[in-house]
């Protein structure tokens, strides 16, 4: 009998001490699953390391009508800057090594729960294992994906409120960071959330430390029609649907301007034609849609070249992103039905044709942030 009273008591102890623990993490919601932020009890940061777990509460729960969203190539936006030009009030969900999938899901979760939402301005990564992939392909070397964010079934939610990083390193840490003598409610700014620009060096010796080794290639290799399928099936499901599902919401999809580097690599390797391929065909299967807006800054050749805009083969400094922008919202670079096929001819003429050994010579920028006057001169 006693055993039996001291079981009891030690599960009522166990349940009550759950209960309050999955209380306590719904009440301050560090990842925004159940409601908006507390802006005025605790302080939410937002950084690069959190995105999977943050972006669908922010995506739920926050005020706007615009998105940008995509890989680490728009992790350097300013919503600050979208909101001037465009006249709007956006967020920024991006997704370091997300799929056409990840990304997708999230936009279409955030068009379900926000119908204020009139653009959404979307990255695309154009190369293997991006575009030719399955249309439900998910990064699982990044991690398990934390889908009991991302759905509406409670039961799955103990993943959530009884989650011992979140308790710990997340929910007691913000009730510890209200006591602090400086302590200033509130949200990291969609500025700054997950914004890696001040973190690194820009410029050639940074980018091609070691030189620019120029392979001739005899080989030429062609999109083949099974590539094309899969890139089809991805497209369908992870671009267009979205797009004909919202037919009065803009969609304005961008290829990130990858640095001379990785066109390089595309030389050396003799897939220079096949990936030119592959963003004519995305083009051709993206431009009937009246609400999709297709840009390629690929063109943007004086930025591409100049590697004290990068920090690697990839990626971009953030005054990229504002240049990116104002291109945007002008029209410029927009690829058009009458336009996109003399527009991959002429970049296939100069990525073919281009001196990649002559970059060894470009100067790298005492100060990274002269790239940025030398860009807003020439564009």
């Amino acid at each position: 009998m006693k055993a039996k009273k001291w079981l009891v008591g030690w599960l009522v102890i166990v349940i009550s001490v759950l209960s309050y623990t999955g209380y306590w993490v719904y009440k301050v919601d560090p990842f925004f699953h159940y409601h908006k932020p507390l802006m005025n009890t605790y302080y939410y940061v937002l950084n690069g390391y959190n995105e999977r777990n943050v972006n669908d509460g922010i995506s739920k729960h926050f005020d706007y009508d615009v998105i940008v969203t995509g890989t680490s190539m728009t992790e350097n936006f300013r919503t600050t800057e979208v909101d001037e030009l465009f006249k709007c009030k956006s967020i920024k969900v991006p997704f370091e090594g997300g799929t056409y999938k990840e990304i997708n899901d999230n936009v279409e979760r955030a068009l379900q729960h926000n119908k204020n939402i009139k653009l959404v301005i979307r990255g695309l990564d154009v190369f293997e294992g991006y575009i030719i992939a399955s249309p439900d392909s998910m990064r699982t070397d990044l991690g398990e994906f934390p889908s009991y964010l991302y759905d509406d079934n409670p039961f799955n939610d103990v993943h959530y409120l009884l989650n011992r990083n979140v308790v710990f390193s997340r929910v007691y840490q913000m009730e510890i960071d209200r006591d602090k003598a400086d302590f200033e409610a509130g949200v990291t700014s969609f500025d700054e959330y997950a914004r890696w620009h001040e973190d690194y060096q820009y410029g050639r010796k940074t980018v091609a430390p070691n030189g620019i080794e120029v392979i001739v290639c005899d080989e030429n290799i062609q999109l083949s029609a099974e590539e094309k399928s899969t890139i089809k099936a991805n497209v369908d499901k992870n671009l267009i649907s979205v797009a004909e599902k919202n037919p009065n919401v803009d969609f304005y999809y961008f290829y990130a301007p990858y640095s001379i580097m990785f066109w390089n690599d595309l030389n050396n390797t003799g897939e220079l034609q096949k990936n030119l391929q592959m963003q004519e065909y995305v083009a051709e299967l993206l431009l009937p849609y009246e609400n999709i807006h297709l840009f390629s800054f690929f063109g943007c050749t004086g930025v591409i070249t100049n590697l004290n805009n990068y920090k690697d083969y990839y990626h971009y400094a953030g005054w990229v992103n504002s240049s990116i922008l104002k291109w945007m919202h002008d029209g410029d670079y927009q690829l058009t039905n009458d336009n996109y096929k003399d527009v991959f001819r002429k970049l296939n003429d100069f990525y073919s044709s281009f001196d990649y050994k002559s970059v060894e010579n470009q100067e790298d920028y005492i100060d990274d942030y002269y790239a940025e006057e030398v860009l807003n001169e020439n564009y």
